[in-house]
C-alpha cells in the first residue's frame, strides 16, 4: 500500500471516529483540549459533605440567621407572638429581645424591610459556638405610628457576637453582644 493510500485510510478513520463519537475532528497540528467539555452534560447534583465539626459551625451560623429572620417577622407584624423566639433564644439573649420587642410594640413602631447578614464566622468555644455576624439593617427601617422612620435611627451595620448552645434538643442563642460597626 502506498503512503497516499495509508493517509487516505488514516483520514477516513479519523472522520469515522469523529462522526460516530458525535465530535468534530481536530486538525492534526492542534493540541487536544484538556479543559471541561463545552457540550451539555447530564445534570449532576453534587452534595458537599462537611465534617461533623464544620456541620455544627454551619448549624450555629444558620440558627443566628433564623433568629434575625424571625425577629424581622415579629417587628413587621405586631400581631405575631413574641413566643416565636422561645425555641431560638434563651437566657440573657431571649430576655433582651423580649424587652426590645415589647418596647417597640408599646410605642406603636413597626419595621419595614428586612435584615441582611452579609458575613459570618463561627468558632467552637467551651460547650457551644460563638458566631460573629455583620448584621445589616440598612433596609430594615423602624417606623413610628405615622409611618415615619424613627429618629435617631440605629446604626445600620453592627457586628454581633452570638453565643449558641444546645439547650434541650434545640440550638439556641443564649447571649448576643454588639461589638461595634462592621
Amino acid at each position: 500500500m502506498t503512503h497516499q493510500g495509508l493517509a487516505v485510510k488514516a483520514v477516513g478513520a479519523i472522520m469515522a471516529t469523529a462522526l460516530i463519537g458525535g465530535c468534530t475532528a481536530a486538525p492534526t497540528n492542534s493540541p487536544t483540549p484538556t479543559g471541561p467539555s463545552q457540550s451539555p452534560s447530564p445534570s449532576v447534583t453534587q452534595t458537599l459533605t462537611l465534617s461533623p465539626e464544620d456541620q455544627k459551625l454551619a448549624d450555629a451560623k444558620a440558627r443566628v440567621v433564623l433568629l434575625w429572620q424571625t425577629l424581622d417577622g415579629l417587628l413587621v407584624d405586631s400581631s405575631k407572638s413574641i413566643n416565636e423566639l422561645d425555641t431560638l433564644a434563651s437566657g440573657e439573649a431571649l430576655s433582651s429581645l423580649q424587652v426590645m420587642l415589647t418596647t417597640v410594640r408599646q410605642r406603636g413602631q413597626v419595621q419595614v424591610g428586612a435584615t441582611k447578614i452579609p458575613s459570618q464566622s463561627a468558632v467552637a468555644k467551651d460547650d457551644g459556638w460563638v458566631v460573629t455576624s455583620c448584621v445589616d439593617r440598612s433596609d430594615a427601617i423602624l417606623t413610628d405610628k405615622a409611618g415615619q422612620p424613627v429618629t435617631p435611627a440605629p446604626q445600620p451595620r453592627l457586628s454581633h457576637e452570638s453565643t449558641v448552645q444546645l439547650v434541650g434538643a434545640n440550638l439556641q442563642i443564649t447571649k448576643d453582644e454588639v461589638l461595634g460597626s462592621c
